[in-house]
């Protein structure tokens, strides 16, 4: 009996540490990479790299630079900021920013923190949200910084981009005070913890190992992290916020579950929490949906815009006719 449970309990701290390297030390792939793939995949082109991009640097909370590029367009056409996924840098946001530059729009990305260009110190870096949401909050308020003429400002993350910009909604501020106007969140999981369940499932290893070897990580992320893991959670964070918000998801997701986009979208329908819209596109893998089909997801995202742009200039026409 005592030699079952020693084998139960080493397991579980195997299992527990292995997850927490696995999460907490993945390979980050340097600028030249992304942007060499990105390249080689058809993301982006050379015209694109040869466009007018300035280098941005802005500040942390915490103490670092985040650095990146934008681009102006139009003068009064809508500014974007655009956040990449784990282990990618900006590059990897170019398939997404390409169809709005085309527009005019003014687009910029930058590097989460140790990603790219963008030095950190360990224990900010990757907390799944949690850190990472003050980092978009600064990024809005340098996006707005540089263009204070924008028709409207809006927020586009990918993976874990997209998970961090909602967990940064809260924080956004609510109604005709919000910092941006909407949220395109492609592939965001609902909650690392539930995406750390997920993964174990989908390997097959049984509740009775994964739960105590989930809270084993949990405990090795508060005390070398500094955070709890269930806090980073963007379920809780897109109910507490009338902000617009579209999920899109590919439907072949097996690395974030598409129903993760699917649950957060209907618990906002559900209870009438801010104009929310889900777009689904079937035969996607992860963070692939706008290059599996760039047609539906572009109809999708641009009607979602067109909506939300359109009814802030008609608040704020009324609000002029009201002065």
């Amino acid at each position: 009996m005592w030699q079952i449970i020693t084998l139960y309990v080493a397991f579980v701290i195997v299992l527990g540490c292995v997850s927490y390297i696995l999460m907490f030390r993945p390979r980050f792939r340097s600028l030249e990479f992304t942007k060499q793939c990105s390249l080689e995949h058809g993301e982006i082109d050379n015209a694109f790299l040869e466009l007018d991009w300035k280098q941005w640097t802005f500040s942390s909370p915490h103490g670092y630079a985040l650095k990146g590029q934008y681009l102006c367009g139009k003068e009064g056409a809508p500014a974007a900021l655009f956040v990449h996924g784990i282990t990618w840098t900006r590059y990897g946001m170019g398939k997404y920013m390409r169809p709005f530059i085309e527009l005019g729009w003014n687009v910029a990305a930058f590097d989460l923190a140790g990603h790219g260009e963008s030095s950190a110190p360990r224990r900010f870096y990757p907390s799944f949200g949690f850190y990472e949401k003050f980092d978009v909050e600064e990024g809005v308020k340098a996006l707005r910084l540089l263009f204070p003429h924008a028709a409207c400002y809006g927020l586009f993350g990918e993976s874990l981009g997209a998970a961090s910009a909602l967990e940064y909604a809260s924080l956004a501020g609510k109604g005709a005070s919000r910092a941006v106007d909407f949220i395109v969140a492609d592939c965001p999981f609902s909650s690392i913890w539930d995406e750390l369940m997920e993964q174990y499932r989908s390997i097959h290893v049984p509740n009775f190992f994964a739960w105590p070897a989930g809270q084993l990580l949990r405990g090795l992320a508060r005390l070398l992290r500094g955070f709890d893991i269930k806090e980073a959670a963007p379920i809780k964070s897109v109910m507490q916020t009338d902000m617009p918000i579209l999920f899109a998801h590919g439907m072949d997701d097996s690395y974030v579950p598409t129903m993760m986009s699917v649950r957060m979208a209907s618990a906002r329908m559900a209870n009438n929490v801010g104009v929310t819209e889900l777009v689904l596109i079937p035969g996607a893998k992860h963070a692939d949906g706008i290059m599996t089909d760039k047609a539906r997801w572009l109809a999708g995202v641009t009607a979602f815009i067109d909506r939300v742009c359109s009814e802030k200039n008609s608040a704020h026409m009324s609000g002029q006719r009201g002065v």
